[in-house]
């Protein structure tokens, strides 16, 4: 325990003492996942120390605009159940119509970045199993940062059902707090309410194709509670919902090299109204992705 705090905060103090100084240009709001660091991709590695790099091209077909989601962790592992990691999410403007013609390079800039703490097979009954993940998140992103994120924490109870060797069924239950200095802030689009507290789910579906590959099917549930800002701002003093699937594929080059085609979809429900869905527009709206995934 004491060598995680000690971890903790020595990168906890490189990093912020880094990101506070940059600035960012941010357009894109991800919804996706790396699947190596979230453990649904072997990793090879038998080290203490853990790493990752995900790269992401993305393409939204009714923008006609390019971007990747990309993202780098390093890590602990003090045994095979057990890993605290450092994981930072990151963009690029590949090609945006509506930046080309002012706009040079790629505006690279930093998205949410956290700790991680993972304990894998916490309970084992039969087919059944159960693992525990606690996040620190940091303000990383400038438009968080500028809207007075402190921390957002984050506590998974994640669920698993193997039915067979090929097949499995997951669900993640996992409530989050964030705390923000302010209720709200004003933005390009007007006021904004902060989020105070946050309710995830997932329910998921795992197909072991071959020894080389996988298919992944997750359905995601957010329900947010933002606060009394102001009755002109945007999620004033209500609660906020979203819905999304994020069916994606992969296949295992070899021990370090995963390669992976994915897609997601634009909230499904309108109006914060779970009666209320747009399925038509939330897949046109949707993110194709080329995946391409390394591990130490």
């Amino acid at each position: 325990m004491r060598l995680k705090l000690l971890i903790l905060y020595i990168v906890n103090s490189m990093v912020c003492g880094f990101l506070f100084s940059a600035t960012t240009i941010e357009t894109k709001v991800r919804k996706t996942t790396t699947l190596i660091s979230e453990g649904l991709m072997p990793s090879s590695s038998n080290s203490k120390i853990i790493g990752s790099l995900e790269i992401r091209p993305s393409y939204r077909s009714n923008l006609g605009e390019f971007h990747s989601e990309d993202s780098l962790f390093l890590g602990y592992q003090f045994n095979k159940t057990n890993n605290l990691v450092y994981k930072q999410e990151f963009n690029t403007n590949l090609y945006d119509p509506k930046l080309a013609a002012t706009t040079i390079g790629l505006n690279g800039y930093l998205l949410d970045g956290y700790f991680r703490d993972r304990s894998n097979n916490l309970y084992k009954a039969g087919s059944f199993s159960m693992s525990y993940e606690a996040r620190g998140y940091l303000p990383t992103w400038s438009v968080k940062r500028s809207a007075g994120l402190i921390t957002a924490v984050r506590n998974y109870a994640k669920l698993k059902y193997q039915a067979s060797p090929g097949v499995a069924f997951t669900c993640d239950v996992v409530p989050v707090v964030h705390l923000y200095q302010q209720a709200g802030s004003l933005t390009l689009k007007g006021p904004v309410a902060n989020p105070i507290f946050e309710s995830r789910e997932s329910l998921g579906f795992e197909y072991q194709v071959s020894d080389n590959l996988k298919v992944l099917v997750p359905i995601l549930i957010s329900s947010s509670r933002y606060r009394a800002y102001d009755s002109r701002a945007i999620n004033n003093n209500q609660w906020g919902h979203k819905l999304w699937v994020n069916p994606e594929v992969f296949y295992s080059v070899n021990s370090n090299l995963n390669l992976g085609l994915g897609y997601y979809t634009d909230n499904l429900i309108k109006n914060n109204n779970f009666t209320d869905t747009i399925f038509s527009e939330g897949f046109k709206f949707g993110t194709t992705q080329l995946i391409l995934a390394t591990s130490l």
